[in-house]
Order: structure tokens, then C-alpha cells, then sequence
């Protein structure tokens, strides 16, 4: 029985090396050379496995395409943890998840550049089922905070958690599309970097979410 449990470990830490040297491999790939421009066929080379063999772990290029980008998401909710802010409410962790993201962009354009030619491959031939799982397990750590901010009153009260969250979501990702790809072309069209522009644009996003004295005043003045 032992050995058959050894054998069983040995074989599925087998799979999943196989699997991640698949997607390091791809993702080195369309970094490079782009998603449109690599094949299932290059992938496999450069993984130095049979095309029958990679396709026993994915059965199509979009499928190795999510799978680096949760591969990617799960390392970026990895390298924030908002208990390492015990004494914010709300608002501030919300402000920091925003910095963070920032702070990705800045740091690796590259793979922002990847985001935009998978959302093009996406909306070719994408099942949203797969995105939407994937979008369910980013919120896991941002909606929490949102309630944590409207219960500590940081946030506004009116604030859907669930409508806040899918819309810092795609406020950022229609960011980095645009940004990404005009990175250099944005400074001469607006006389601004890049991430200025970026950080201003999250500044006023954050400032509409927060429950100040005005905004509580509108509240009032809404209900009377």
C-alpha cells in the first residue's frame, strides 16, 4: 500500500514539474514573441515535449494562456497580504491593493503588454466561465476589505462591494491595456509619464470610494 501511495506522489509531482516547465516555457514565449505568434507546436519545442504529450496537460494555447495568467495573479495576491497592515481601516487597505497594483506595472511592463494580446486572443475565441472563476478569486481579497471599510465607515455606505470590486478591476486592466501598449506615446499626447497619469487617475477613483464629511453631506442632502 506504501508503495503504491510513493508511486502515486512520484507520478503527480511529476505532473505538476511537467506542467509548470510548460508554462515558464509559454510565458517566456509570448513575453517575447507575443500570443498570436506562438503555437502550440513552438511550446512544445520549447518545452522539449511531444505535441501529443503537451496537449495531455492543455488542450489549446488559450488554455496555457489562463493558466499563466492565474499562475501570474496568484504570485501578485501572494506579494500582498493586507494583515500586514493591522491598523488600517478599510479605505487605507484598499488604497495600498491599489499601490501594489501600481507598483506591477511599473516594475514589469512586460507582462501587462502580455494582458492586452490575451485579451485579444479572449474575445476571438474565450469562454468567459474560465475568466469569470479567475475574476471570483481575485475578489476573495478585495471584497473584504470593501466591507471591512464600509462597516469601519472609510468607504461609503451606498458602495455595492461586489459592483466596486468588478470596477476596480476593469479601471485597471483598461489602464494597463492603453498604458502598455503607449507607454512612450502617452507623455508626448498629454505632456505626462506614464505613471503619473496612472496614479491620478487611481487617486480620483479612491477619493469617489472614500467616506468623507462632503460625501456623507451629499448622503444627507440625497435622502432629505
Amino acid at each position: 500500500m506504501n508503495l503504491i501511495s510513493e508511486a502515486r506522489k512520484t507520478y503527480q509531482a511529476h505532473r505538476e514539474n511537467q506542467r509548470e516547465r510548460i508554462l515558464e516555457a509559454a510565458e517566456e514565449l509570448f513575453i517575447r514573441d507575443g500570443v498570436d505568434n506562438v503555437s502550440m507546436e513552438a511550446i512544445a519545442k520549447a518545452t522539449r515535449l511531444a505535441r501529443k504529450t503537451l496537449y495531455e496537460y492543455f488542450s489549446n494555447k488559450l488554455e496555457i494562456a489562463l493558466a499563466v495568467i492565474q499562475s501570474l495573479l496568484d504570485k501578485m495576491a501572494a506579494d500582498f497580504e493586507p494583515t500586514q497592515l493591522p491598523e488600517s481601516n478599510g479605505f487605507q487597505r484598499i488604497e495600498a491593493f491599489v499601490q501594489h497594483l501600481i507598483g506591477l506595472l511599473d516594475a514589469h511592463p512586460e507582462f501587462f503588454r502580455f494582458l492586452v494580446e490575451f485579451d485579444t486572443l479572449y474575445a476571438r475565441e474565450g469562454d468567459p466561465t474560465r475568466v469569470r472563476q479567475m475574476f471570483a478569486q481575485s475578489s476573495e481579497l478585495l471584497i473584504p476589505m470593501i466591507q471591512q471599510g464600509i462597516a469601519d465607515g472609510s468607504i461609503r455606505p451606498d458602495v455595492d462591494p461586489h459592483l466596486l470590486s468588478a470596477a476596480l478591476f476593469n479601471l485597471v486592466s483598461g489602464m494597463h491595456s492603453r498604458f502598455a501598449l503607449l507607454g512612450h506615446q502617452i507623455r508626448e499626447e498629454y505632456g505626462y509619464p506614464v505613471m503619473e497619469l496612472y496614479r491620478e487617475i487611481c487617486h480620483c477613483f479612491l477619493r469617489g470610494i472614500q467616506n468623507t464629511p462632503a460625501s456623507r453631506k451629499d448622503e444627507k442632502l440625497s435622502t432629505d
